[in-house]
């Protein structure tokens, strides 16, 4: 069995039953009141606890209290949240408690040890529960025999025959692994949702791919095509999921043409205003750092259709979003660097102005960074390991420094190979950050000869792809 195979049921195996405190229950009928959930944890009387819901990467207190002295709890979800149907937690100030997914129907859960634990907490009335410890139980034993069936296929040779015997097993374990996901793919409860949600986090996709493409590809489908936002909202997984999905993208062989496609068709299945609100807070600040800005368009757009979305916006999204520019394709703002001006040779006493095309080099990478900026390090030592390549094909390489003090700036001067290094004290504030639109360092550019600007992005290695297709 290849690698990518004992990778993947390698993982499978060490996935830990996240759901031994999930407990579950029925969505209660329409006009119906919530009922409540009953607590009896007798060994801590008086404990302070909160009661929170998850709301994209928010946990909101829906109650407070303690536990009786006779280690009784009541919980009843507040009328501005009968319609909440989702995962919650219930914590002990002193550390510990229960994940508990909550559709609108009391149950019970009691634990008469001093040391909860899946084995001695009982839960009474929540059928859903039933389910997902049958579902997970299914799985893990055709993940067990998965691993023991890669271990053989390891020592076996191809020309024996127990060989041929062990590689049918796997063929049927696989099957029946496809089934059992299959089958939760299909069930309307919540549970099935929250664990398709939990495999994605793991790596454990709808069956066991050879093709590492095809792995990728299932979890991007699931995300742009399959996942329920509204419930992904309510998981308690919200940021892990989207940055995944988000980075999957960014780094796609497909490209920007290819995740706008996706972005597009999975930002119109946000018809929530708050779901939307959340998926921009995420996506918005990570497409800025990676230099994605034709990317927030769309975004933009659909947001400009929800104003109350739009509006429940934080003030840092929102400056973004009113301050990118599509400059791809248009001739990038001269730069202008005002007295006193720091050099890689010294302090320069005159205003400095450069048109970018009169530049003299077929290609002109422009470099924004600060110096305390860890990321920017690395674009810097990129920079500095291909610049012979650079010079090769006639880039001019001018850095600017988006740093106040003349610390900062000689903090990473010793990385710059290049003669272009300018800083002039005003910081990401400075005129050459604002019409360049740089929300956040590094940012790179790439001009042609006439000064048109060809790319942007926060990655080295995508901005020197562009320029070896050229």
């Amino acid at each position: 069995m290849d690698t990518l195979i004992q990778k993947v049921l390698l993982t499978m195996k060490q996935i830990t039953f996240a759901f031994t405190l999930i407990v579950i229950f029925l969505l209660s009928c329409s006009g119906v009141h919530a009922q409540a959930i009953q607590l009896h944890f007798p060994h801590f009387p008086d404990h302070s606890y909160d009661w929170k819901i998850f709301q994209g990467k928010m946990q909101i207190t829906v109650s407070s209290g303690k536990v009786a002295s006779d280690g009784g709890v009541t919980l009843v979800m507040p009328e501005a949240y009968q319609d909440y149907r989702g995962m919650t937690r219930w914590m002990l100030k002193t550390g510990g408690g229960l994940d508990m997914i909550y559709v609108g129907k009391g149950f019970s859960v009691e634990c008469l040890s001093e040391h909860p634990s899946d084995k001695n907490i009982i839960y009474t009335g929540n059928p859903e529960n039933d389910y997902l410890k049958a579902q997970h139980h299914q799985q893990q034993i055709i993940l067990d025999k998965l691993g023991a069936v890669n271990h053989f296929l390891q020592v076996y040779t191809h020309t024996e025959d127990l060989y041929q015997t062990i590689f049918k097993e796997q063929i049927h374990l696989r099957q029946q692994f496809e089934q059992v996901q299959a089958a939760r793919a299909d069930s309307p409860l919540y549970a099935a949702r929250f664990g398709e949600i939990v495999d994605f986090t793991k790596g454990v996709a709808d069956k066991v791919y050879v093709n590492p493409a095809d792995h990728t590809g299932y979890f991007n489908d699931f995300v742009t095509h399959t996942l329920k936002f509204k419930d992904l909202y309510t998981s308690g997984h919200w940021d892990q999921v989207l940055h995944q999905w988000l980075m999957m993208n960014i780094g796609s062989a497909t490209g920007d043409t290819g995740f706008k496609d996706r972005l597009d068709v999975a930002i119109r299945r946000m018809v929530e205003d708050d779901i939307l609100a959340g998926f921009a807070e995420i996506a918005v600040p990570l497409l800025v750092q990676k230099g994605k800005d034709e990317l927030l368009l769309p975004i933009k757009a659909l947001l400009d259709k929800h104003p109350d979305a739009k509006a429940g916006l934080s003030a840092t999204v929102k400056r973004m979003l009113a301050s990118f520019k599509i400059l791809t394709g248009t001739k990038g703002p001269d730069l202008m660097f005002q007295a006193p001006v720091l050099t890689k040779t010294g302090l320069v006493h005159q205003d400095i102005f450069l048109e970018t095309d009169q530049l003299n080099a077929d290609y002109t990478l422009l470099l924004f960074y600060q110096g305390v900026c860890p990321l920017c390090e690395d674009a810097l030592i990129d920079l500095a390991n291909k610049y012979k390549w650079l010079t090769e094909h006639n880039t001019r390489v001018i850095a600017i420094s988006g740093d106040t003090t003349e610390q900062g700036f000689e903090k990473k001067l010793a990385y710059h190979q290049w003669p272009d290094n300018y800083c002039d004290l005003t910081g990401m504030d400075g005129v050459n950050f604002k019409n360049y639109a740089v929300l956040g360092v590094p940012t790179l550019y790439l001009l042609d000869r006439e000064g048109i600007v060809l790319k942007k992005t926060a990655m080295v290695e995508e901005l020197l792809e562009t320029l070896e297709t050229r």
